[in-house]
């Protein structure tokens, strides 16, 4: 999977071309052109079409938001779904990740896949009550 366009990366005061805006954003001509059809305003008075750098900026914002998907405390995010679910028989295990966080991994109670939440190391007594927590090793950084 690509990353993400990096929003820090365009400049808000300045216009771009298409095309500037696709190498400062390493992302296809084709990828700022279905953009401008899914909503990206666009100054097409005059040519060449310009991209004012505040409302580019503001687009990749509002999309990176629409696409987060909040969890309730007893949900994980589910890869297969792509969606919040409850991992089955509220079973997951807890697998350091840093010196602070920590990884629950579980099973989708719909699909059956892979579902995850990075949680704070401090937390995962809170997480205890909800879940039943298998502790693993893991990487520690």
């Amino acid at each position: 999977m690509a990353k993400r366009p990096n929003p820090r990366a365009i400049k808000a005061a300045r216009t771009y071309t298409v095309e500037e805006a696709a190498v400062a954003l390493r992302v296809s001509i084709g990828t700022i052109r279905t953009w401008v059809k899914s909503g990206l305003p666009l100054m097409n008075s005059r040519r060449p079409f310009l991209i004012l750098g505040d409302a580019l900026r503001s687009f990749l914002e509002d999309r990176a938001k629409a696409s987060k998907a909040p969890l309730r405390e007893d949900q994980l995010y589910c890869f297969t779904c792509k969606t919040s679910r409850t991992p089955m028989g509220m079973m997951v295990d807890c697998i350091p990740q840093t010196v602070k966080t920590a990884r629950l991994l579980g099973l989708c109670d719909v699909c059956g896949g892979t579902c995850n939440r990075m949680i704070s190391r401090a937390k995962i007594d809170q997480f205890s009550e909800i879940f039943c927590v298998a502790f693993k090793e893991g990487q520690c950084a």
